[in-house]
């Protein structure tokens, strides 16, 4: 279902009593600039921000104020500016950054068929027996792009498969891209490289299910 703008309720243009009708139509400019599809990436960045709870210091009584100053863990500016940019949103924008990132780094059905080969049936039927990794946003399957391998005759990152079975218990999808994409102390050979580069070149499936294993990736 197709979610149509919300109507300026005052007679200034603004919607409700902090956003003006300019800045929701400056938003959805920069997001058909951004998109492929703007439609389905502006649902599913607003179901994101839905499923958000609000930040708010609020609820801390002027006595634990007090103690968290006293006690050394926040001098008074240090409270000042942390509270200040809790009002601004800087917790609610960093984790809408971060989520926008992962988001960005996955593909979508029309992509991943295109890639492969393959058709809608063989993808769902490879994501139901644990051959691809997918997850749901805003009712669409989205797909990783880590496990993808150009280079590949499979297309696919060599011990997918298995990679699969270990991480999915673990981990959400964003932990996921984030263990795949960073540099290990374990994988090294001419320096450290990530899951994604060890499996690409060749490394040992085991080195990396080890480090899965111990939940160790620092």
């Amino acid at each position: 279902m197709t979610r149509s703008a919300p109507a300026p309720d005052n007679a200034d243009g603004r919607i409700g009593p902090h956003i003006s009708e300019d800045a929701v139509r400056r938003l959805a400019e920069a997001v058909a600039r951004l998109a492929n599809d703007p439609e389905y990436f502006l649902e599913a960045l607003t179901d994101m921000l839905l499923a958000m709870k609000p930040i708010s210091l609020e609820k801390l009584s002027d006595n634990d104020v007090r103690f968290l100053i006293e006690s050394g863990a926040f001098s008074a500016d240090a409270w000042a500016e942390t509270s200040a940019a809790v009002d601004r949103g800087n917790l609610q924008l960093s984790t809408t950054k971060t989520w926008l990132l992962a988001l960005f780094a996955t593909m979508s059905m029309e992509h991943v068929t295109g890639f492969l080969g393959w058709n809608e049936s063989d993808v769902t039927d490879a994501v139901a027996d644990g051959r691809l990794y997918a997850i749901e946003v805003s009712g669409r399957l989205r797909f990783p792009s880590w496990q993808f391998d150009v280079a590949s005759p499979s297309k696919l990152l060599p011990g997918l498969t298995q990679l699969i079975g270990i991480i999915t218990p673990r981990w959400d999808w964003q932990s996921a891209a984030g263990f795949m994409a960073t540099p290990q102390r374990d994988l090294v050979a001419r320096g450290r490289k990530t899951p994604i580069q060890w499996l690409r070149d060749g490394g040992d499936f085991d080195d990396v299910r080890e480090i899965v294993e111990a939940s160790d990736w620092s």
